[in-house]
């Protein structure tokens, strides 16, 4: 499929959807007013999860969901590179040997969870070392944009000053890496409502038996205290290695999810 051609019409989100974000206040209230009933998940079997931050914010920006990771009975850690401030090859190379490290400490596959560009850094790593992952999760990752203009103007004009020559770091040459569906089990979460990254930029575009692109309510800074994500992430990393299953759809869960199909190479 050509890249360029799989994004045409694509449009940074309107200064109305993002000022919708705001929204994130509510579902931070949410995710704290029901915090018993997620302390009541407990599915996890103990294997190692990274997650990955969003551009501009670190192991900070997903502590209440590593911390929900934990009492769910999985062992969730935070990427350890600090501040996302953009894609760099050394940055990369330092979490990946992270993600290498735990591996052989748990002697078991590690599965990640990346937020917005976190889920870039998720994808390049699941696609360099599938024999190292059991799942990746992306939470309103841009994994099909091929350059920075699907994000909004203030964005991009931030990631350029805090990034000089980011525009021409090795890593940027690596897009398969993170464009092409993994052989890992895989699930893109988005929201239609994002107001950061437009949707369509977040979703995979190829066919596998193993890939979902899964559709929750709500904003993109709020996706790491969501309660729907929530939910859909400790159900994806319950399932047993080798046995994973598409999210069902069944019943209420319908009425809050919905699933964008996949579609076949072109």
């Amino acid at each position: 499929m050509d890249n360029k051609n799989s994004v045409a019409g694509v449009r940074a989100p309107s200064f109305l959807s993002t000022a919708k974000e705001l929204r994130v206040i509510f579902e931070m209230l949410a995710m704290a007013s029901f915090r018993s009933r997620l302390d009541s998940i407990k599915c996890g079997d103990g294997h190692p999860i990274v997650v990955a931050p969003s551009f501009m914010t670190g192991d900070g920006g997903t502590a209440a969901m590593r911390a929900f990771l934990r009492r769910s009975g999985f062992a969730a850690y935070g990427w350890e590179q600090g501040r996302n401030t953009g894609l760099r090859e050394q940055v990369y190379l330092d979490f990946e040997r992270h993600v290498k490290d735990l591996a052989a400490r748990y002697c078991r596959k590690v599965s990640l969870v990346g937020w917005s560009l976190g889920g870039v850094y998720a994808r390049t790593l699941a696609n360099k070392n599938p024999d190292i992952i059991r799942q990746v999760i992306t939470l309103g990752s841009p994994i099909h944009i091929p350059d920075m203009s699907g994000v909004t103007g203030p964005v991009l004009k931030l990631y350029e000053m805090l990034n000089p020559g980011a525009m021409t770091d090795p890593m940027l040459e690596w897009g398969d890496c993170w464009r092409n569906t993994p052989s890992v089990p895989s699930t893109a979460i988005y929201s239609e409502g994002d107001g950061i990254v437009d949707w369509n930029l977040c979703v995979d575009k190829t066919l596998s038996a193993q890939t979902e692109n899964l559709r929750v309510p709500g904003s993109h800074v709020g996706l790491t205290h969501n309660l729907a994500v929530m939910y859909a992430i400790a159900d994806r990393l319950a399932q047993r290695e080798g046995q994973w299953r598409p999210f069902d759809l069944s019943g209420l869960r319908g009425r809050v999810y919905g699933r964008t199909p996949t579609l076949a190479a072109v």
